[in-house]
Formats: C-alpha cells, structure tokens, sequence
C-alpha cells in the first residue's frame, strides 16, 4: 500500500516536516539510515538568534514560536531557554561589522545594546581585556537540538507519521516524469510524493534520478570544557563570525587538484564562539570547512579552536577539554535552503541546505512546505528558498 508522502531524513527539518504533513491529514513515513538527529541536528549548539539577512526576521520569529508550541506538547523534554547573547569584536573590521549587524537588528525592533571595552569587561569578566566592544542581545533561544528533534518525532507519531530508522533510502522510484517512492532495504516503497531532507547527502540521492540539487556539506567542530571555575552568563560570539561568508567555498565541490594539495589550514574558517551548559562547561566553537563523507576529517581544526578561543579568553587555557565532535551542515550557493517542490520531477519535494540554521528554521521550513504541498499555493516568504532558482529542469535520467 503506498504512503501518501516519504520523508527522507530523521534530522530536525525532516521530523518537523513529518509533524506538519501529518497534522494535515496524509500518511507519512519517515526513513532514516542511522537514529534520529545522528547528523549535525544532533551535532550543534541549539541557539536560536535573530539575524537581519532578508527574510531571517520571519523564520526567527516562527522557529521561536514553533518550539513554544512543541514544549507545551509534552513528551520530550527538550530545555527551551532564554539566552543573552555577546556579540564580540577583536580589532576594527569586526567592530563595524558588530556595529552594522546592531544597526540592523534595531531596525527589525530588536534592543540590541552597543558595549564598549568598559561594559564588556563588567558584563563578561573573563574576556580579554583589549578586545575594541560588541554588543549584547537579549531575544535569543537555546535548545537541545537531539531532544528537539525527538520532540517533533514524537508528536508527529502520536498525528500518526510512521518512523523508519536504521533503513536506508537507496534510490528513488521514477515512472516517465514523476517520482513513485524510494528504494529501501527491503524492497521497494511506493509513496504519491517524496521529501528528500536529506540534508548534504541530498546531492547524490537526486542525482541519481537526474535532478541536479546543489546542496553541499561543510564540517563544524566543537569542544566541551570540563566545568569552569567562573560563571558564564551569556552566549559569546566572534563578530568577524557573523560577517558573511562565501557560501560557494563549502558548497561547491572541490577539485581533484584541491584534493591533491595539503590540507587546509587548521585555523582557516574558524571563528570563536562559546556557550554556557546547564552543568558549567561550555560548549567551544565553531568552524566551516568542505566536507565530502561522514567520517571526520582534519580533527587538527580543534587546534585552530582552542587557539581562538584563547584570544577571547585567556582563562580557558587551563580549562580541560571532555569531548571534541563534528557535524556536517547541508549548504548552497548562495546560502539559502531548498524548500519546495523540485522542478522537472513531479512528485518530489526538497527541504535540505539550511546550513547553520536547520533548527532555528525548522518549524517555518515544515509549515512552508506542508501548505504548499497539501494547498498547491507556495507562502511568498519562501520565495528565495525556491529550488526553482537552481534546477529550472531534471537532467536527462539514466536509462531514459
């Protein structure tokens, strides 16, 4: 008997999505090949923080009211919270970079609180003392993004979505132009339409039924201290980790010859970010670097880390390290999702490539793609997350 949708994916957006399609009535399974949230919805800090990039406001606001919502559901607790955040400035570039971000989040209606030297160190002692000022944000959120993610899996079983783990989605089911479910470990699972949230590993899924998704993966490493000695009181971030990056480094894949070359640099694309846990320690980040498979590579970043880190603050060079672990963020070109049906293939839906942002932008991904999907009509708020802009047609199919 076929399933009315396919979510492929057991991370934060493929649970959510699973949450949304069935609270509109369809039949939904949901394939995952390892556990829920064993990629990188498993894999990060949990910080939800509103951003001034166009159309950021809305996916902020909705992501925040979408975890409220999901907390008052019960089941899986998963430690919403509010957080301050201290955006932080080591020399001039990063200030004004802190100081256009400040300007813009205060026109969104944001209290955002310039801070110089003086104020940072009274607020955060334990900063170095030269660094040039920041500024502090109070309308953040944190979340364990593990239990969030079994949060949404949760409620959406209870709606009635079946989850499948530990089975792998090994192709998809293609009749003439249009998808008729997915190739699993055991047979073959007709489905009317199929979500591929299959966040970096979308790429060659699609690819394989001709669809070119140009969806990419770039490592983020993180580090957990041992408790420390002195309070913490707000999330700290490096503004110069904030300022924009180019999207193309991770999300394009890299040459033979690059492969060929040294290693990158374990300081590269590494910026210094530091959380408070409920338990003292502190969660050290973070990075961006190409990734191609699952396994971890260059764990020598860790070093560019700590090294930053220090330059933030010096007390942490006594502190033990617990743990290092690393996840692989599904990115695109131009920094933007892929959130709606994928052009050329009737059938299939994509919500993958939301980069550092796959939690905070869940709730607002699963309810754009649930009302498109199930009304035919797309919110124009996902305009820019269209796959349309990447993919204005399948490629020629093999076989076909």
């Amino acid at each position: 008997m076929a399933s009315d949708v396919v979510v492929v994916g057991g991370g934060v957006v493929g649970c959510a999505c699973a949450l949304a399609l069935a609270d509109r009535g369809l039949g939904v399974v949901v394939l995952e090949r390892a556990g829920l949230a064993a990629g990188a919805s498993g894999r990060n800090r949990g910080l939800l923080l509103p951003h001034p990039e166009p159309g950021s406001e809305v996916v902020y606001r909705e992501g925040v009211a979408g975890y409220r919502r999901l907390a008052e559901e019960g089941g899986v607790p998963f430690d919403l919270r509010p957080t301050a955040l201290l955006l932080v400035a080591a020399g001039g570039a990063a200030l004004a970079e802190a100081e256009r971000l400040a300007a813009a989040l205060a026109g969104l209606g944001h209290a955002v609180e310039p801070l110089d030297p003086a104020m940072l160190a009274k607020l955060e002692p334990c900063l170095a003392p030269d660094l040039a000022g920041g500024y502090r944000q109070d309308e953040g959120w944190e979340v364990d993004p593990a239990a969030a993610t079994l949060a949404f899996a949760a409620v959406a079983g209870r709606a009635g979505a079946v989850f499948r783990t530990h089975d792998q989605a090994h192709r998809l089911l293609v009749d003439g132009d249009r998808v008729t479910g997915v190739v699993v470990d055991d047979g073959l699972l007709a489905a009317g339409m199929v979500v591929l949230a299959t966040g970096p590993w979308t790429r060659p899924l699609a690819a394989r039924a001709g669809v070119a998704l140009p969806v990419g993966g770039a490592r983020g490493w993180l580090l957990q201290t041992a408790p420390l000695a002195w309070t913490v009181g707000h999330a700290l971030m490096d503004a110069g980790w904030a300022a924009p990056v180019d999207p193309a480094f991770p999300s394009r894949a890299p040459t033979v010859e690059e492969l060929a070359g040294e290693p990158p640099d374990p300081e590269a694309w590494t910026a210094f970010a530091l959380q408070p846990g409920p338990g003292g320690q502190a969660v050290v980040g973070a990075s961006l670097a190409a990734s191609l498979r699952e396994d971890s590579e260059h764990p020598e970043t860790v070093r560019g880390l700590a090294r930053r880190a220090l330059r933030f603050v010096p007390g942490l060079a006594g502190v033990p390290v617990v743990a290092t672990w690393s996840g692989v963020r599904p990115v695109t070109p131009d920094g933007h999702p892929l959130v709606g049906p994928v052009p050329g293939l009737a059938g299939l839906w994509v919500a993958a490539g939301h980069g550092p942002i796959g939690v905070l932008a869940a709730p607002a991904t699963a309810r754009m793609l649930a009302e498109h999907l199930t009304d035919g009509r797309p919110d124009p708020a996902a305009a820019a997350f269209d796959p349309a802009r990447f993919t204005p047609a399948a490629q020629p199919r093999p076989g076909a």
